[in-house]
């Protein structure tokens, strides 16, 4: 019967997925720049049925909504190859894979692109600057060696410009292949014209030597471009890791027990309610709840914690967790492979890695007019330079290192490393950011609102005192109280029963088990009659409380709730209850404190619960008795005062907050409805995430700020040099040779400052 109701359940979820947007992702081959990306998201949104798209210039996918099934994957890929650039569908399951294959394959072309062109380009320029006045078998050996670098190392910024400009459109491979085409075909111009073929003089000879340094200035272009790409490709294969190794978590195949066989199965043909084995050593492929045997579990991944968790029949296990025990599981699927926890952990990292800080999108915004501005400015370059000196040569040699110095990779990978590094050290950490522009508001909080329970506290009440009355013991005090308790559904009487076993007593059932609202349980064990609850239940059977009313005062004062134990008419003593504050909460908010924000307490519970909390915690600001509408009222009137309000919470009363909040925390262990409120889910109860989430924004908002400065500052210095506006005053002017240099070099920084990120995080012990 369970099987016939999961499986309808799953037949509803198919049918829903037809009509909800699905998420199609494309491995892209061919981008180099922010303007590529440009070009994709728009080529891919011009097709009927894409509600949304994204593309990634760090991991070179391109994740696509659709809706209703259409254009399918086929159609898509067929979008990207008309934009100028190759696709492949990537396997969710084999993604990992698939992805890190794609990017050390990249790195390995460019790194023989490189080498090829290293190779060559070292003896054209001893050819063309240690011996400039050999024979004119000179010139044909440089010609020789210039060919190769241009054409077979060069070969992907000639491809990529052409299929943009059969397009009418202009990238980054257009400026290289444009400077490097005017540099290597001007060399041909003034190799023939030595050669005697041509008696053109529109560009001026080297004093009379044989060769020409066009081919060594587009073969030094061509070399470190090569270098940059593949340190750039590489460096973005590290960045890109976090995704990655979510993905390695989740096994492709499963154990399916069908009778007396197992068969192995790839995970996304296992259906919810069909039995998987579990053998030790082996990670658990889909989500699902013990049957049989007993393990134990690495829970690292979605708890952080490295202590394996005992597990046995009702238990819930989850992807990707590692049986490290000595014994077999077998569990009953609960989740398909694309419904597990691993899988929504996935999604919520890809979604973080997807969107873009508004930092991120102005600096897309200026890409978009930066390549035709610098076209314009390497032509008036070109003619100022030929028309007030008559030096084409010179002129030339401008306009190739105006085109090549101003290729904008630096500018395209400025935000996207960034995101991508801070979110995955997030993700690591067990900090699921739901999006790149969380992390540039949650660097401008200056207010974080607590609630109380679920969140500040464990939200499980615990036995906290046992006050025996004289000639009582402890033991007979909980054992009394907790075979009454033993099966009635209260957390209370819950919590009784856990201390109870934990201490080894054997606890009976009690029997006729009576809950009496309002005042407790009464129950009888053999000919015994069992009491607990509050002081009305036994002034109703006339038990003396005088002495040990004061002691129930002080556990009221202290915010911890007294049970009464009585057996046969004599009091026992009593039990105090509270929820006492979480692990590293009093830590969390000292942090916080110390980062200058305000910290607020608001919980539904009574004024004196509440402030025995916050006292406990270090909380001066507290609201307590609010309903759900006065949460959500308090961080309006936060917000009023001109503050940037963080809200964290658990509970489905905490949704609104965590909606109007400028920043939603929940907590993964909480209600379904808070975590879709929130823009930041914690994956385990450790309240000093929240100021690692706000130190970890505040880095990484830093880094991309730092890549925008260095990205730009280094066009606006490197381009008026390279288009010669210091030759005038200081006769200093960049050769292409130095621009390219200098290119390939600012887009290894900015990748590479992207990656120190992790450093600075290590050293704030953000990250571990």
């Amino acid at each position: 019967m369970a099987q016939t109701e999961a499986q309808t359940d799953t037949s509803a979820k198919a049918e829903e997925r037809k009509t909800h947007p699905a998420c199609v992702i494309l491995q892209v081959e061919g981008m180099h720049c922010a303007g590529c990306v440009r070009r994709l998201e728009n080529a891919l949104l011009a097709e009927c049925g894409v509600r949304a798209s994204h593309v990634d210039l760090v991991t070179g996918q391109a994740i696509v909504e659709t809706e209703g099934g259409k254009p399918s994957t086929e159609e898509l890929i067929r979008a990207i190859e008309n934009a100028g650039y190759q696709a492949k569908k990537i396997d969710v399951a084999a993604g990992a894979d698939q992805a890190s294959d794609s990017q050390y394959r990249q790195a390995k072309e460019w790194l023989i692109r490189f080498l090829v062109a290293l190779c060559l380009t070292v003896p054209l320029l001893a050819l063309t600057y240690l011996f400039p006045y050999l024979s004119l078998v000179a010139g044909l050996v440089q010609l020789s060696l210039a060919i190769p670098v241009q054409w077979f190392s060069g070969w992907p910024f000639l491809r990529g410009a052409w299929t943009q400009l059969r397009r009418g459109a202009v990238n980054m491979d257009s400026l290289i292949a444009l400077g490097t085409l005017t540099a290597f075909f001007a060399g041909c111009v003034e190799w023939a014209q030595q050669m005697g073929l041509i008696a053109s003089q529109w560009l001026i000879s080297h004093g009379g030597s044989c060769g020409s340094s066009f081919f060594a200035d587009a073969a030094m272009i061509i070399t470190f471009v090569s270098v940059g790409k593949f340190l750039e490709v590489r460096s973005r294969a590290k960045a890109a890791s976090a995704i990655l190794r979510l993905l390695e978590l989740a096994p492709i195949h499963a154990r399916v027990v069908e009778g007396d066989k197992v068969r192995l199965l790839p995970v996304q043909a296992v259906k919810v309610g069909e039995v998987i084995l579990v053998p030790p050593g082996e990670k658990v492929p889909l989500d699902g709840r013990v049957m049989t045997g007993q393990s134990a579990l690495d829970q690292s991944w979605l708890t952080g914690e490295a202590v394996p968790v005992e597990v046995g029949p009702g238990d819930l296990i989850l992807a990707g967790t590692l049986n490290c025990g000595a014994g077999a599981l077998r569990a009953e699927v609960l989740r398909t492979s694309e419904e597990t926890a691993l899988a929504g952990v996935i999604a919520l990292v890809r979604k973080a890695q997807q969107s873009k800080p508004q930092i991120g999108k102005l600096a897309d915004r200026l890409v978009g007019y930066f390549v035709p501005l610098v076209l314009a400015i390497a032509v008036l370059s070109f003619l100022i330079w030929f028309v007030l000196t008559g030096d084409g040569a010179g002129a030339v040699s401008s306009l190739v290192a105006v085109l090549v110095v101003a290729c904008p990779c630096a500018l395209g990978l400025a935000t996207p490393t960034a995101v991508m590094v801070g979110t995955g050290l997030a993700a690591h950490r067990g900090i699921l950011v739901k999006g790149g522009e969380v992390l540039e508001i949650a660097g401008k909080l200056s207010a974080v609102v607590f609630d109380k329970t679920g969140t500040i506290t464990r939200g499980k009440p615990q036995v906290v005192v046992l006050e025996p009355a004289p000639g009582v013991s402890e033991e007979l005090l909980l054992a009394t109280a907790a075979a009454a308790e033993r099966l009635v559904k209260h957390p209370l009487a819950g919590a009784i029963v856990e201390l109870a076993e934990e201490r080894g007593l054997t606890v009976p059932p009690g029997e006729d088990v009576e809950v009496l609202p309002g005042r407790g349980v009464r129950a009888r064990m053999d000919r015994d009659i069992i009491l607990v609850g509050n002081e009305r239940l036994l002034h109703e059977a006339w038990i003396d409380l005088d002495p040990q009313r004061e002691t129930v005062r002080q556990m009221r004062r202290a915010g911890q709730t007294p049970l009464w134990v009585a057996l046969n008419g004599r009091r026992l003593g009593v039990i105090a209850l509270a929820d006492p504050p979480a692990p590293y909460s009093s830590e969390a908010v000292a942090a916080l404190q110390k980062l200058g924000l305000e910290v607020h307490l608001v919980s539904g519970d009574n004024q004196l619960s509440v402030q025995v909390v916050a006292n406990q915690v270090g909380i001066e600001k507290v609201a307590a008795e609010v309903l759900p509408e006065k949460k959500h009222e308090i961080v309006r009137q936060l917000q009023s005062r001109g503050h940037k309000v963080a809200m964290v919470g658990d509970g489905i009363n905490d949704a609104p907050a965590l909606a109007a909040a400028e920043l939603g925390i929940a907590m993964a262990s909480g209600a379904d409805v808070a975590i879709e409120s929130a823009d930041v889910v914690l994956m385990r109860q450790d309240l000093r995430l929240v100021p690692q989430t706000i130190l970890l924004s505040r880095k990484t908002m830093t880094t991309i700020r730092q890549n925008l400065f260095w990205a730009l500052a280094y066009n606006v210095l490197l381009i008026p040099m390279a288009a010669g506006v210091l030759f005038p005053a200081f006769g200093v002017i960049l050769p292409p040779g130095a621009a390219a240099a200098a290119m390939a070099a600012s887009s290894v920084s900015v990748v590479g400052n992207s990656l120190l990120l992790r450093h600075r995080c290590r050293k704030m012990k953000i990250a571990e």
